[in-house]
């Protein structure tokens, strides 16, 4: 059913709630996904997003190019939505860009895909990153007081069952894996590539060497690494988040392509999802500076 953008409210808390809850039941039932990963076959499109973090423009522009209602082969992924630097007396109101997204996903079900992201995480389970010497976990939580009063907890908890239910990953028909990151390789040996085949876990998601966060946290990629995982993945390319990137995109290895959209130079990276012959450069080629976009 489709979800017009002034068809909720998004400061009244049980519309919220249910937002979220939803949300939630359309990620666990996307028909092309299993366990943590969505598989998408090899025709229509992607527009592939880096960390987002509040952006409202680029997000909206995003959204603009992915003309998810010209056809059902047309998907948007999504990453890392919450925590933006553009606070209110020290408080972030990221939840509406979240809720927003949520509300893609209900009028879009098949198309638009969130992924699993270490700041989703870090404010489902009270996890310490600061930014600018804030820490964004408080922000957050004292701008869901402000808004919804009693009634935070509810929205919060709503909000915690709709993170859980992100994929952790999608691969692509012809090679490609998205996600937020890649674990570290020094945490090869504790990490389970199968982690994508199956439900998570609590322990998945909280402990330090749980596999979703070893992967929603990864840094210090090698290619050695992710040769590794694409073998046992069977991928060929991985595009990424989680790192800033000046111009928007940073090329890493020969097969990896990290992503950035939470600033004046962010991107978006259009995908030929039938195309069997993309390349890690042709990807980078194809980058689009969300500025640009009108």
């Amino acid at each position: 059913m489709p979800v017009s953008d002034d068809s909720i409210n998004l400061q009244d808390a049980s519309q919220v709630v249910d937002l979220f809850h939803a949300a939630a039941e359309a990620n666990r039932n996307t028909s092309t996904r299993t366990g943590s990963l969505v598989d998408l076959p090899a025709r229509g499109s992607m527009i592939v997003t880096g960390d987002m973090h509040d952006h409202r423009d680029n997000f909206n522009k995003s959204v603009k190019l992915a003309r998810l209602a010209r056809s059902a082969d047309n998907h948007l992924v999504l990453q890392e939505v919450v925590h933006g630097a553009n606070l209110v007396n020290g408080m972030d109101f990221s939840y509406r860009m979240l809720a927003q997204s949520a509300r893609l996903k209900l009028e879009f079900p098949e198309q638009v895909h969130h992924l699993l992201s270490n700041h989703e995480l870090a404010q489902v389970y009270g996890m310490g990153i600061l930014k600018d010497s804030i820490s964004v976990v408080d922000a957050f939580d004292e701008g869901l007081a402000y808004v919804f009063g009693e009634d935070a907890e509810q929205v919060a908890a709503a909000m915690a069952a709709f993170v859980k239910s992100m994929a952790l990953a999608l691969r692509t028909g012809n090679g490609i894996l998205v996600a937020h990151s890649l674990p570290t390789p020094r945490k090869a040996e504790v990490f389970d590539p199968d982690v994508l085949h199956r439900s998570l876990t609590e322990h998945d998601m909280t402990h330090e060497d749980g596999s979703a966060h070893l992967m929603v946290w990864g840094r210090n990629l090698t290619q050695e690494w992710a040769d590794v995982l694409a073998e046992k993945w069977n991928v060929r390319l991985f595009l990424l988040g989680h790192q800033h990137a000046d111009m928007g995109y940073e090329e890493c290895g020969d097969t990896m392509l990290i992503l950035n959209s939470d600033h004046t130079h962010g991107v978006a990276l259009p995908v030929d999802l039938a195309n069997q012959e993309l390349t890690r450069d042709g990807l980078a080629f194809d980058v689009l500076p969300l500025n640009a976009i009108v």
